[in-house]
């Protein structure tokens, strides 16, 4: 969704493939997670351990909470969640 709200404001591609491979990343690895063995949680974990990480560096370039900020956190929050569901 923020993909295609970053493309319809500023007419940005790169936010619009970013947002539309992260989403389906996150889709598809947390599905499979859910189904299969425990350590798949791991997967959908280094996928967002890895959205966070360049969402962070973006906040801390911009000094904007909005939506960099946001999503390096939320990312981060759900990398510890998966995280601890492993162990």
């Amino acid at each position: 969704l923020g993909g295609v709200i970053g493309f319809l404001k500023s007419n940005s591609t790169a936010s619009l493939i970013s947002g539309l491979v992260f989403g389906a990343l996150i889709a598809v690895t947390t599905q499979y997670a859910a189904t299969h063995a425990q350590g798949f949680s791991l997967v959908p974990a280094a996928v967002c351990l890895v959205l966070g990480l360049i969402m962070g560096s973006r906040f801390l370039q911009s000094k904007k909470f909005m939506p960099a900020g946001m999503v390096a956190t939320l990312a981060l929050a759900m990398f510890v969640r998966y995280t601890l569901k492993y162990f």
